[in-house]
């Protein structure tokens, strides 16, 4: 499946709908509640938020967010609409937070994942995220969460690289010259 340019932009009240679709594409039981994204786009000074969204559209096709934890930035939430994934759309979404986060002057990025997440689990490790916990039955289900973390975001040696592929992966979206599955 083709889709025009995307672009990546701060999420508002008015991508609730869209986000909450996808929410529950992607995290099922698991899934945020309206009230606890409205808490969070209108309350919490720490957090940030992004859609990805077709150039001419509002269509809410990936998001996700982050929070500030002093030096650490801790990823709360990343999906992308099941008909697109495997376009890179995710890569390049969380490339953008952990930029954001290091920008805002944060060392490191942490969050949290299903072991049964495999897709996730590799597009992490494949960025550099070292294991670092284990957190016993976290999810509803009573899956536990594992504790990744990337260090030295603030550093040339980590963020250089991680840099050119983001560049590379903004002129894809923003081009759109891949089919689905290509990246």
């Amino acid at each position: 499946m083709l889709l025009p340019p995307l672009r990546i932009r701060p999420m508002t009240a008015s991508d609730l709908d869209g986000v909450l679709l996808l929410e529950e594409a992607s995290f099922a039981s698991d899934a945020w509640s309206r009230a606890l994204y409205e808490h969070e786009l209108n309350d919490n000074r720490l957090s940030r938020y992004r859609v990805v969204v077709p150039a001419g559209s509002e269509e809410v096709i990936a998001q996700g967010g982050w929070m500030f934890f002093g030096e650490e930035a801790h990823i709360l939430t990343i999906a992308v609409r099941p008909e697109f994934r495997g376009q890179g759309i995710g890569r390049w979404l969380l490339l953008h937070l952990i930029d954001e986060a290091r920008q805002a002057g944060c060392a490191g990025i942490a969050l949290e994942v299903r072991p049964s997440n495999q897709a996730a689990l590799k597009l992490y490790e494949k960025l550099g995220f070292a294991l670092i916990g284990r957190r016993k039955r976290y999810y509803p289900d009573k899956e536990d969460a594992l504790v990744l973390l990337l260090e030295g975001v603030d550093g040339e040696l980590l963020w250089d690289p991680l840099a050119r592929e983001m560049e590379s992966l903004d002129g894809r979206m923003m081009r759109r010259e891949i089919a689905n599955g290509e990246l």
